[in-house]
């Protein structure tokens, strides 16, 4: 349960989610709600935290199936053997395929946008949230077949 906890791209989709939720934060709040950017950098490092202890706890119990936090990989990348390569391959031409259509569209956004300050961030935002949807999506669909 814990290894198929650690390899969902949900994971990495929701510290990527906090890292964008704390720029946001730190750009929208006034002076005033400082306690605010506080909380939500310690939220972020707690999670942080908690991921790097869970990926430790897993290779001490699984030292032949083992993560690496700070691998340049994503942790969702399973590439034990050639369906899984496949599998893998299939994901990222979707993604690939998806950043085709959706850079476009969020440069069209962020000058037509551009006098709110934090647009670019949100768009950047939901483009690295559809990144993590579209290959959640793919690797569900082949997983089945």
């Amino acid at each position: 349960m814990l290894q198929k906890m650690l390899r969902s791209p949900f994971i990495p989709l929701l510290g990527y989610l906090l890292i964008i939720g704390f720029f946001l934060i730190s750009l929208l709040v006034s002076q005033n709600h400082q306690s605010l950017v506080w909380l939500s950098l310690l939220t972020l490092t707690a999670f942080s935290l908690i991921w790097v202890s869970l990926i430790s706890w897993n290779n001490r119990k699984h030292p032949e199936n083992k993560l690496n936090a700070w691998s340049l990989i994503p942790p969702e990348f399973r590439e034990m053997d050639e369906g899984q390569q496949w599998i893998t391959f299939k994901a990222c031409r979707n993604v690939y395929i998806f950043y085709s259509f959706a850079l476009p569209l969020i440069a069209g956004l962020c000058f037509a946008f551009s006098d709110i300050k934090f647009m670019p961030l949100l768009l950047i935002g939901a483009l690295g949230t559809g990144q993590y949807i579209v290959y959640w999506m793919t690797i569900k669909k082949l997983n089945r077949l």
